[in-house]
């Protein structure tokens, strides 16, 4: 009986030994007990990759074209030198091309005026619209027998082109000396190109005045 009681007595023993082993010091310590030793450690885990979205780029805020208000504007003068034209009175002297309007067009308005009476070499003047035409029809004279009247329409990106060139002497000045109104319908040339800057060369002889238009549709008017 002795032998049977000490027996459990080494049980308990060694049972206590156990949990205090595996129970109690784990806790104390913040293991987590086990019996079978400690577990694998957790695997870290690594957050999913979230891609950089590159800041949105500043789209620069175009210029704003201001509209034509529809009150002509004047073209002045300028030294012929700016342009690098010769002095020289060798011109050009090219037919004067029909005038004419495109279909539709009823009624044009006046951009821009060339007024004088000498000889001289204008400011650049951009026309913002893709037709337009030169109305040339006021022009006086101050001797009937030699008038002589030259505008040359120049390239303002390329001095050496001449986009067209308007001669009158003494057969038109007497042609139209009669009838006023033949100057209307006939002295006006129509450009269909726009979009461009351009200025004036003039060229006189015998002129009391003249007052050049660059006319636009009158449906251009507010764009």
């Amino acid at each position: 009986m002795t032998k049977k009681q000490d027996f459990l007595y080494v049980v308990l023993a060694i049972a206590v030994v156990l949990v205090l082993a595996l129970v109690i010091k784990p806790a104390a310590t913040g293991e987590l007990p086990g019996l079978w030793g400690a577990g694998e450690p957790e695997p870290a885990v690594t957050p999913a990759w979230t891609p950089t979205i590159p800041p949105a780029t500043t789209v620069p805020t175009p210029t704003p074209v201001p509209t034509w208000d529809g009150k002509p504007r004047e073209i002045g003068f300028v030294d012929p030198g700016t342009y690098q034209i010769p002095t020289e009175k060798n011109r050009l002297n090219m037919t004067v091309p029909p005038a004419g309007t495109a279909p539709g067009v009823t009624r044009w308005v006046t951009y821009a005026t060339i007024d004088g009476q000498w000889s001289g070499t204008t400011g650049i003047v951009r026309v913002p619209f893709p037709m337009w035409r030169l109305d040339y029809s006021d022009i006086t004279t101050t001797n009937d027998e030699i008038p002589f009247f030259n505008c040359q329409v120049m390239d303002a990106e390329d001095p050496n082109r001449f986009v067209r060139v308007v001669t009158l002497n003494f057969a038109d000045f007497l042609g139209v000396k009669d009838e006023p109104e033949l100057k209307k319908g006939r002295w006006v040339s129509t450009f269909y190109e726009g979009y461009h800057d351009y200025y004036f060369v003039i060229n006189t002889r015998r002129i009391g005045s003249y007052s050049l238009k660059i006319q636009v549709p009158e449906e251009y008017v507010g764009t």
